[in-house]
């Protein structure tokens, strides 16, 4: 009898071992099944900048600054593939002002000019993958009734666009324009030239040109603070246009971070701010990728 119960224990020994054994075997598939996502860089965040989301013309031909729904689908796909994070404005402004952390491949979405079709096109899109992304609108034309009133967001869709966790800064109130510097030309930003004055048959004098600007951009702010709350103080500027008039007149205005369209990474330390143009009808999900490699390498090799 207890030789019968020895080899009863034995037994259950055995097996108990060898369960162990396959435990742990699985246990060893599961960890390397799933490798460990790549870190590009650490400490420093990608900005893209897009414009429209559009289908392609009657002809079929691409729209110059658009991309099609599949393709910023493809995007934000791709970017998710490749291990990129994708994180809101604010958490990008906590970043560069207080210098909060990020994480690792750090990437903020943002469009620029306030086109309806961030609400209706890109907005759908951006919740399927659960991302946010931030619009630079330009103030005059949502609250005009003009012709062209259709074709950019509503205060209202910016409240949803919030309520949703997509931000909305400035992109001038109505400086998003080009004007006549001189009695025939040539025309010039009007964020960076002074207006030439038909009537008065002068230039603006520069202190004309600098309250001019602060005033557009300080009013900019107080008609986003009115329609939507409070909010960080940011600004794109208008065609990536800037000079120091605008730097200090943005720096008397509040503004916090300034938004180009010079091309790079972003560290902390950066308040003119580099983004990545990614909405053309021309990059691919690939091509956006080897892009964005292309700066966080050329960025570790400068190190």
């Amino acid at each position: 009898m207890k030789r019968f119960i020895l080899s009863i224990a034995i037994l259950l020994g055995v097996v108990f071992f060898l369960l162990l054994l396959i435990v742990i075997k699985l246990s060893d598939i599961t960890v390397t099944g799933q490798p460990e996502a790549k870190i590009h860089y650490e400490n420093k965040v990608i900005v893209l900048l897009y414009h429209d989301v559009q289908e392609p013309d009657a002809a079929g031909m691409p729209r110059l600054l658009t991309v099609t729904p599949n393709q910023f689908d493809a995007h934000l796909k791709a970017l998710k593939d490749h291990n990129y994070q994708i994180i809101g404005m604010e958490d990008y402004v906590r970043f560069a002002r207080q210098e909060k952390p990020v994480p690792p491949n750090a990437v903020v979405l943002t469009f620029d000019d306030g086109y309806e079709s961030f609400y209706t096109r890109a907005y759908p899109i951006l919740q399927k993958h659960s991302v946010p992304a931030s619009n630079f609108v330009i103030g005059a034309p949502s609250d005009t009734n003009g012709p062209k009133k259709g074709q950019y967001l509503t205060w209202s869709q910016m409240r949803e666009l919030i309520r949703a966790g997509h931000g909305i800064y400035s992109h001038t109130y109505d400086l998003h324009r080009m004007v006549d510097t001189a009695p025939k030309g040539p025309q010039q930003a009007a964020l960076t030239h002074p207006v030439y004055l038909a009537q008065m048959k002068r230039a603006e004098s520069a202190e004309e040109f600098r309250k001019r600007i602060l005033g557009d951009l300080t009013f900019m702010n107080e008609r986003l603070r009115t329609e939507l709350g409070d909010r960080s103080k940011l600004l794109a500027f208008p065609y990536g246009a800037y000079n120091e008039e605008t730097l200090q007149a943005a720096d008397e205005a509040g503004i916090e971070l300034l938004f180009t369209t010079r091309e790079g990474i972003n560290t902390a330390a950066d308040r003119l701010v580099h983004r990545i143009d990614a909405g053309e009808p021309y990059i691919s999900a690939d091509a956006l990728i080897a892009t964005i490699s292309k700066y966080h390498k050329m960025n570790d090799n400068n190190l």
